[in-house]
């Protein structure tokens, strides 16, 4: 039961636990590519714990207060996207916590950078610019590889550009800017990738029953295995058992089916 700011727990042995919802704090842990200096780029506060790890390293926040509200998720969210707009972020971790010392508010990360949502994109010439779409088709190969909602780290889109196409732009600004109005707008659109309406090639008109049966027969088993892959990153990441009955579970597939690519993928 609530009764105004406690929460009253009853336990099985008809025990209370009351706890006042002031005292949760919220833990965000951070695993960063770099030197550690892009802390102090941002102007970032002193983080409650560092560890480093070869190229990397990881920085845990215990932040004020606790986010069950959608308009507070969204705040921390955006400080998240923020920070994989300004640095190359490997994986975030945000979990509750009672932990009350070197707390700090949410606004001390105001030093990261903005996530720009103009009204009018950048303009970027991109109706012939095989670089742009270039970047284009990558974002959207990553987005499907880590699934759709996910959000795709500035950095990796960055490093994509500078790796393959810095040879063939004027400057650095130019291929910063398609790839700012390219995380831009898959940002805008909750990295989704939009259904795109086209005719039926020739080829597609050529196809007989039997080959567009096919064809669909192996577009079907293609995903179904997408489902399998995800549930099983999904229970390795949980640390929970890589069986029939919980990847039947959880990829939605009948059991059947999840054994037949489990043992495809060498999983006994």
């Amino acid at each position: 039961m609530l009764h105004g700011r406690y929460l009253a727990i009853d336990t099985v042995q008809q025990k209370v636990i009351v706890m006042t919802l002031y005292q949760k704090n919220t833990e965000l842990k951070l695993k960063i590519r770099g030197d550690g200096e892009e802390l102090f780029e941002y102007s970032l506060p002193h983080p409650a714990s560092y560890e480093r790890h070869g190229d990397y390293y990881i920085v845990s926040y215990i932040i004020k207060g606790y986010f069950h509200t959608n308009k507070s998720q969204a705040y921390l969210n955006d400080i998240i996207a923020r920070f994989m707009l300004s640095m190359d972020i490997l994986s975030t971790d945000v979990s509750i916590t009672t932990q009350k010392d070197k707390a700090i508010d949410l606004k001390l990360f105001q030093g990261l950078k903005s996530i720009v949502r103009p009204k009018h994109f950048e303009k970027v010439d991109c109706g012939r610019d095989n670089v742009f779409w270039s970047i284009k088709l990558y974002t959207e190969q990553l987005i499907k590889e880590h699934g759709e909602g996910n959000l795709i780290p500035h950095s990796i889109l960055e490093r994509y550009a500078f790796d393959n196409f810095i040879d063939r732009t004027k400057d650095k600004s130019t291929l910063k800017a398609k790839v700012r109005s390219i995380w831009n707008w898959y940002n805008d659109k909750g990295w989704i990738i939009p259904t795109r309406k086209r005719k039926l090639t020739d080829e597609e008109l050529k196809l007989t029953r039997q080959e567009a049966g096919k064809k669909a027969h192996k577009k079907l088993a293609e995903k179904t295995k997408a489902k399998v892959l995800k549930a099983i990153a999904g229970l390795e990441f949980m640390h929970e058992k890589v069986n029939i009955a919980n990847v039947s579970r959880d990829a939605g597939v009948s059991r059947n089916t999840a054994k037949k690519y489990l043992i495809e993928l060498g999983y006994k």
